[in-house]
C-alpha cells in the first residue's frame, strides 16, 4: 500500500489525508490513499487529538505509541504509530478500516 510504509517489524508510518470538521466520523481506504473524515474543527488542536483517538482505539494500542510526525497544521499527515508486537500491513488495513 502507498499510504503505508514500514520502518521495522514493529514501526510503520501511515500518509494520511485528513478532513475536519465532516459530518461523521470515517475511514475511507482506496487503495492508493488513506482518508479519515474527523467530527471536530481544526481549532486548539481539536482534530489532531480526536485522530490520534481514534487510530488509538481502531488499533488497540496506547496513545503514546501514536505520534504525528509531520503535518500538525495541515491535512496531509504522517503518523507513526509503534506496535508491542510483529503485525503485517495487511492487519493494520483491517483494523483501520472495520
Amino acid at each position: 500500500m502507498c499510504f503505508i510504509e514500514r520502518q521495522s517489524d514493529k514501526s510503520y508510518f501511515l500518509h494520511l489525508n485528513v478532513k475536519p470538521n465532516s459530518k461523521k466520523c470515517n475511514i475511507v481506504e482506496d487503495g492508493k490513499s488513506l482518508t479519515i473524515y474527523l467530527l471536530s474543527r481544526p481549532i486548539k488542536n481539536k482534530a489532531n487529538k480526536e485522530l490520534i483517538t481514534l487510530l488509538r482505539k481502531k488499533l488497540n494500542i496506547p496513545s503514546a505509541q501514536v505520534q504525528i510526525v509531520s503535518g500538525l497544521k495541515s491535512n496531509n499527515k504522517i503518523i507513526k504509530l509503534d506496535f508491542i508486537k510483529t503485525i503485517s500491513v495487511e492487519d493494520i488495513i483491517k483494523k483501520l478500516t472495520n
